[in-house]
């Protein structure tokens, strides 16, 4: 029912209520008067009308109170009423309801709420329409205008909520809010805005046309905070209810979305799978189109290979990205002044010196060109040129003085031949001559039309596939998901979340049939480009992708390589070598059932929770001898012979071939088992379908798809011998096992970058562990298994520990001494194993870890190429396909996936609609950037950086470099204990009167260091020598003295050496940790145990460290920082060809031993084996 009004305040006719005290003509829906009440213009008439009243007369019945000064709100809105009356002569209104400057066909826009008095403007016009004179347009505009610089006073810009009321009337809709005076408290809301808001409104909040649907529609949009339109509509009731003005309903939302969606968001497209499966994916260029545009991301973008020298810390300064890829995949031109020069097209340099540049790339932040020599010939009568291949020979871009245009212009001025005629191409080493065939010579590269004098550049990515369910539940349903990120970013920016950008998923498409319809798209944009807009140099730009590796974990890989998997007797994608063969064991050996359940092609399927039993499926065991034992385990920890592109495409066409002769099943199966090479779409299809995967340009996915450290090293080796650590060695062994959890809670983990460990946790739930808590234990182990596993084991350990960091190396400073040290550590933990047990080597992954250092050297650090930011994003989709109806779940997440964010700051085509198509414009006229509003609400750290992943970046950039002051007094230099150390800097100029402690710093690279934490700190005096320190006031000098072997770690001597240092010199903090080994520490100190933040009275032990401050030892297994821990590492052992022979050997000779009949059950690796 209507709310009951009060007839002071409401005359109501007709079921609408006209408001007395505002003198409304027009009225309104009786449901709507109360929100007219909650007005600034209702309240401004109301104070009006209590003015006048010469006695104290009860208020009539609203709900409100006037709080603002009445005299100043007048007079501005009586100034503002007296501009809009005046705005509107030029075209006198016949009606005074009616809006004057609606557009056609549009509803009519309500009159604003103003005071009750009138300057009767509109009534001197009567009902005659009459063309305004030329001195009321110039009056009208004048008006206008003032009234726009009103609108657009900062106070007035940066809150909506300074705009004046619109009546709800041609809204439509049942608002639902309370009625006046119940169940509120109005005296706590704010004032309303009007609902068509002002150009000045739309253009601070653009795209979103104001505040309150700018940070719905961010909400509705937020990756890991997905609302149902059920949620959505129960928020917005909320507010309503809490008296926020003109909150729109979730269909409205549902348009902006849309509306959004066509402006600057990206379409989804449909797609016929090769196998007959429907899918969606997004649109790959419209995405990378947006990269170019956002301001975010295209400053950190590299387009161009880069010659470090011997550094290495981003992907175009590796092999595969700066010499490998071929030249037409490159970005293929630079521009000087205003020339544009393209690879395989001559130039003429300034030194009047011609060649032909054939790549671009950069050296000391400067662009060089690889050149072939350009040189005029004269052959059979006929002068042209030759182009003579060369090696090495590199010229500066500053030398580039005319193009191919500019060359044939002026080659009759010149007297030379025309540069288009090319008559040969000869190679300097080899002497022999082929025709250029790389261009047309007329018309140069190809790019030069297609660009028509714009840049073009290239776009490298990390393409990557993975499953993963669409449940929150433990139900598995499975979504073959693709991802990428822009390979030219650096790591830090290439790990964040909102640079992982989603192209499909599909709970029935096959992996490679959805990547058949990437290559569909990455062929098209190879061909034509992609036409982007460039914020940072603020033109159109083409871009082309180019694939720079496939990541995945292994046996994604291994169906991207059309490689029979890791279950194979060829398991390796990468190489030939070979395992364990039913036709190479000794028929006279004895053979025996065992778990086959080790590696194979699922990396969690061994995962069980400890105390529980599962069924192990059982095979049948391949015996060998002693010799093939040797072979076989010799081969598994060093490369094999390279697999090919080629090979395997000659391999699959002769499976085609001779799957099409009647009765060759039997004999194509048998090649199949011989090379190791599986292609699925043929086994599955009878006709000729190859894979997708060799479509994509300049991909070989034997050699790019290198190895996932995340699967192979935290989820393969840590928790393989963590496991068997648990399960196996300390099997029934409780109060072991109790006393590494108390080792564990008790660990020091200062410096490492996480939180206090969980010992209870780490044991008891060792079959549930996640990649951080292996990665927590790589870095402590060695600590806390010292004296409860056999020394083989323990030495096994350590060697991991110390390959660990190495591999987590972000930057690398020397690349050939890193890679020697790379490989060395790696065959020094390979040895290391095999002497404790050779068992282990019947998991693919210890022989996958020998191919990591080329892959170091062809795509860069490990850590670019890892997949932690695009396995954690799995969580997004999987809350898509949560809150979706699951009726079309390839359509639904990838329409989500491609929404609009607020963290995508894109600049984005100005269109007088946000409905409005439009092609690509190459004017800067046409295009605009977000408003200033949005972008506010992420300049500083807030709950929406939060969700979108900013918070770290935007708090980290604030604290680098700074200290956190203590709440000690102020003290003189005197009184300190730096200045009772050093009282001669007392008198220095660059010594302040007072200074204030601190307890807490933050380094320069982010880390939070506290009193007497240990850091690593740069000597000033000598260039590139460091020491370790621990912080007081001022530095206190620990250096190495000598080594523990049975941590295999440096140890710290505390020195009575102080030194002063500033605080950019402090480059991180570091672990240290007690030998507890040679001081015999127990476990005899107890703590509290607090349950729900209460102490519990009960208590738990605790290590006591006997002698702690003469006994550390640095933990050169910490993963954080590596790269200057590496200067303090110990160099693995060096094992000579005669020393791995014999460790080989007598490792095998211990496995043929316990394999005979008589031998007992033993444990090794995550299961035992029988006899």
């Amino acid at each position: 029912m209507p709310p009951t009004l009060n007839p002071q305040v409401w005359r109501v006719q007709q079921n609408k209520a006209f408001c007395l005290l505002c003198k409304d003509t027009t009225g309104r829906r009786l449901d709507n008067a109360h929100v007219h009440e909650l007005s600034r213009a209702h309240e401004a008439a109301l104070q009006h009308f209590l003015s006048k009243q010469k006695e104290n007369v009860p208020l009539p019945r609203t709900s409100f109170n006037i709080t603002e000064d009445p005299k100043s709100y007048l007079l501005d809105m009586g100034t503002r009423r007296l501009l809009q009356s005046m705005s509107r002569v030029s075209s006198a209104p016949s009606d005074p309801g009616s809006d004057v400057h609606m557009a056609p066909n549009s509803p009519p826009t309500p009159p604003p709420s103003v005071p009750s008095f009138d300057w009767n403007l509109f009534d001197a016009n009567g009902g005659i329409d009459l063309n305004p004179s030329a001195q009321e347009q110039g009056l009208s505009q004048i008006a206008e205008a003032l009234l726009q610089y009103m609108e657009d006073d900062p106070d007035n810009i940066g809150s909506d909520d300074d705009l004046e009321d619109a009546d709800e009337r041609s809204d439509g809709e049942d608002e639902g809010v309370t009625p006046a005076g119940v169940g509120l408290n109005f005296e706590s809301l704010g004032r309303e805005r009007m609902r068509t808001t002002g150009p000045a409104i739309s253009r601070y909040w653009y795209p979103w046309p104001d505040r309150i649907t700018c940070t719905l529609n961010i909400l509705m949009h937020l990756p890991r905070s997905v609302f149902s339109h059920r949620q959505l509509d129960l928020f917005l009731w909320l507010l309503k209810e809490n008296g926020v003005d003109d909150v729109p309903t979730v269909k409205t939302m549902q348009s902006l979305n849309d509306a959004l969606q066509k402006l600057c968001s990206i379409t989804s497209l449909a797609f016929d799978g090769a196998l007959g499966h429907k899918y969606f994916m997004n649109d790959l260029a419209q995405l990378i189109a947006q990269e170019m545009a956002n301001p975010k991301v295209h400053p950190h973008l590299k387009f161009y290979p880069e010659d470090a020298s011997n550094k290495l810390s981003e992907a175009n300064q590796a092999d595969r990205w700066l010499n490998e890829l071929d030249s037409d995949q490159l970005t293929p031109m630079i521009r000087i002044g205003r020339s544009d020069f393209y690879i395989h097209e001559p130039a003429y340099l300034r030194d009047k010196r011609y060649c032909m540049p054939v790549r671009w790339f950069l050296r000391d932040q400067k662009l060089f060109a690889k050149c072939w020599d350009f040189k005029p010939v004269t052959t059979d009568g006929q002068s042209g040129w030759a182009v003579v291949k060369r090696e090495n020979y590199k010229i500066s871009a500053d030398l580039f003085l005319k193009n191919l245009p500019e060359m044939r212009r002026d080659a009759a001025l010149y007297g030379i031949p025309d540069p288009a005629n090319i008559l040969y191409v000869v190679d300097s080493h080899t002497n022999l001559w082929e025709p250029w065939l790389l261009t047309d010579p007329c018309k140069g590269n190809a790019w030069r039309d297609k660009a028509g004098g714009s840049r073009v550049m290239s776009f490298p990515i990390w393409l990557y596939c993975d499953d993963t369910s669409g449940n929150v539940s433990k139900k598995w349903n499975k979504h073959n998901s693709f991802l990428f990120t822009p390979a030219g970013l650096p790591r830090s920016e290439a790990q964040k979340e909102f640079n992982v950008h989603f192209l499909s998923t599909s709970n029935i498409a096959l992996p490679l049939e959805m990547l058949d319809g990437i290559a569909d798209q990455l062929t098209e944009a190879e061909k034509n480009g992609i036409w982007a807009w460039d914020c940072e140099l603020q033109e159109a730009v083409l871009v082309f992708p180019v694939v720079l590796a496939m990541l995945g974990d292994n046996p994604m890989q291994s169906e991207f390589a059309c490689h029979i998997g890791l279950w194979g007797k060829f398991f390796c994608r990468v190489c030939d070598v070979k395992g364990k063969d039913a036709n190479d064991g000794n028929p006279d050996r004895q053979t025996m059932a065992v778990d086959t359940n080790s590696d194979g092609g699922d990396d969690s399927a061994s995962e069980q929770s400890a105390g529980r039993s599962g069924v192990k499926r059982k095979g049948k065991k391949i015996i060998e001898d002693l010799e093939q034992m040797i072979k076989r385990v010799g081969n598994f920890i060093k490369p094999g012979k390279a697999r090919t592109k080629a090979a395997t495409l000659e391999q699959l066409n002769t499976y085609f071939c001779e799957a099409k002769k009647i009765g060759t099943k039997t004999k194509l199966k048998s090649m199949r088992t011989e090379s190791g090479a599986l292609d699925e779409e043929i086994a599955a299809l009878p006709e000729n379908t190859h894979s997708p995967v060799w479509r994509i340009k300049g991909l070989d996915p034997h050699r790019d798809t290198p190895v996932e450290i995340l699967h192979v090293v935290l989820l393969g080796f840590i928790k393989y011998f963590w496991r068997d650590l648990i399960h196996n060695q300390l099997k029934g062994k409780d109060d072991k096992k109790a006393l590494l959890e108390t080792r564990l809670s008790s660990l020091d983990v200062s410096g490492l970058g996480i939180s206090p460990l969980a010992g209870h946790t780490l044991v008891t739930y060792a079959g549930s562990l996640t990649g951080r808590d292996f990665r927590a234990i790589a870095q402590v182990a060695p600590y806390v298994i010292y004296d409860l596993v056999s020394e083989e084991c323990r030495n096994a350990w350590i060697s991991l520990s110390k390959m660990v960091p190495l591999i987590w190396q972000p930057q690398i400073d020397n690349l050939d001494s890193y890679l020697d040290t790379l490989t060395n550590e790696v065959q020094s933990f390979l040895l290391t194993t095999a002497k404790w047990t050779n068992r282990w080597f019947n998991k693919p992954k210890f022989h996958i870890l020998v191919h990591l250092p080329e892959h170091v050297r062809r795509f860069g650090p490990a850590m670019l190429f890892a997949t932690e930011a695009f396995e954690s994003f799995n969580a997004i989709i999987r809350a898509k396909s949560v809150h979706s109806n699951r009726h079309a779940p390839s359509r639904d997440i990838a329409h989500a996936g491609g929404l609009f964010l607020l963290k995508d700051l894109i600049e984005q085509p100005a269109s007088d609609s946000v409905l409005s198509s439009r092609p690509f414009s190459h004017k800067k006229t046409d295009w605009t950037s977000v408003g200033p509003g949005p972008a506010a609400l992420v300049a500083s750290s807030n709950t929406v950086t939060g969700y979108l992943g900013l918070d770290e970046l935007l708090v980290n950039d604030r604290r680098r470099g700074t200290c956190v002051r203590s709440k000690r007094p102020l003290q003189t230099w005197s009184t300190t204990q730096t200045g009772s150390l050093f009282p001669r800097l007392e008198s220095s100029s660059d010594v302040s009167v007072y200074f204030y402690s601190a307890d807490l710093l933050y380094l320069s690279n982010g880390d939070e260091c506290k009193i007497n934490q240990f850091v690593i700190v740069c000597d000033p005096s000598i260039p590139g020598k460091t020491y370790v320190g621990q912080i007081k006031e001022v530095v206190n000098v620990e250096e190495r003295s000598h080594v523990k072997e049975m941590y295999g770690m440096p140890s710290l001597r505390s020195t009575t050496d102080y030194r002063l240092a500033s605080l950019r010199d402090l480059l991180c903090t570091v672990n240290v940790q007690h030998d507890c080994a040679s001081r015999k520490c127990e476990a005899a100190g107890e703590s509290p145990i607090f349950q729900e933040r209460e102490n519990t009275g009960k208590t738990k032990p605790t290590v006591v460290h006997r002698d702690y401050a003469g006994h550390l030892m640095l933990n050169t297994a910490q993963m954080r920082d590596a790269r200057h821990l590496q200067l303090y590492r110990l160099s693995p052992a060096h094992f000579t060809p005669e020393e791995t022979t014999r460790i080989l050997y007598d490792s095998a000779k211990k496995e043929d031993s316990d394999s005979q009949p008589a031998s007992t059950s033993f444990p090794t690796g995550s299961h035992t084996f029988s006899t």
